[in-house]
């Protein structure tokens, strides 16, 4: 618009020596309408553009892959762009998420742990949407055990990687860490190579629940959050309500 102002100028201060025909003048006008909508237009993009194009930043969260398939992944990532956040999601065992946050290759993680910044000496902030409230148990043969107290040197098998239940065997001598998660453990279990072991609700339920003369007992309940790297905080208003989004359309 300035230069098709000047330009005007000029052209007024030359009408005293050069004629200006009808076409030229329409056609001067012309490029400037033209100008003037290009101008227009450029703006109005910046204005509208999607929060995920102006925030410019991609956050790679790990989600436990026992929770979630291809599809809940792309659910997640599509519920996340609506909110105006690029989120990368993927499937990780809990031990390797931890692992790769520590080493910067993971921005954020679905955890149960209110002590994960002391964990990965990385400083990181949880959401307020709760994920998911689970229930830790202990699985022992039917008998008088009815806690971890009670346990006199048997064998406790735990998922290798799980982190919640490090604060109850933090004292305890015999534990055997065992890989493959519940499935194993509990093979293990009626084999008898192990004598109790410790599942998260939603384990045991996938795993086909509590084997034929045992009981689960009740032990811990843990709240499941969000977590993102500090640096990313800002974010966090719009995260929670994405998630919140997330939850209503999975669990409907």
């Amino acid at each position: 618009m300035t230069i098709c102002l000047g330009r005007h100028s000029r052209e007024s201060g030359r009408r005293a020596t050069n004629k200006v025909t009808p076409n030229h003048k329409r056609g001067f006008e012309r490029n400037c309408v033209f100008a003037a909508y290009t101008l227009l237009g450029l703006v109005l993009s910046l204005a509208f553009m999607s929060p995920v194009q102006a925030d410019q930043v991609c956050l790679r969260i790990a989600l436990p892959e026992i929770h979630v398939d291809e599809q809940k992944l792309e659910l997640y990532r599509q519920v996340m762009e609506d909110a105006g956040l690029c989120v990368r999601p993927v499937a990780l065992p809990q031990i390797r998420a931890f692992s790769e946050i520590r080493s910067g290759e993971i921005d954020g993680v679905f955890a149960a742990r209110d002590d994960l910044p002391e964990q990965f000496d990385v400083p990181m902030v949880h959401g307020e949407v709760v994920l998911g409230r689970l229930k830790g148990f202990l699985v022992v043969r039917n008998g008088p055990i009815a806690d971890i107290q009670d346990l006199n040197n048997e064998v406790l098998g735990v998922p290798l990687g799980a982190t919640w239940p490090e604060k109850l065997i933090a004292n305890y001598p015999n534990v055997a860490k065992v890989p493959k998660g519940a499935d194993m453990l509990k093979q293990m279990l009626q084999e008898g190579r192990i004598d109790a072991m410790l599942l998260d609700a939603y384990s045991l339920e996938i795993s086909g629940g509590v084997p034929d003369g045992f009981k689960a007992v009740p032990v811990d309940e843990f709240l499941v959050y969000s977590w993102l790297k500090a640096e990313f905080a800002y974010l966090m208003p719009r995260f929670d309500m994405a998630t919140a989004n997330y939850l209503r359309i999975v669990n409907p």
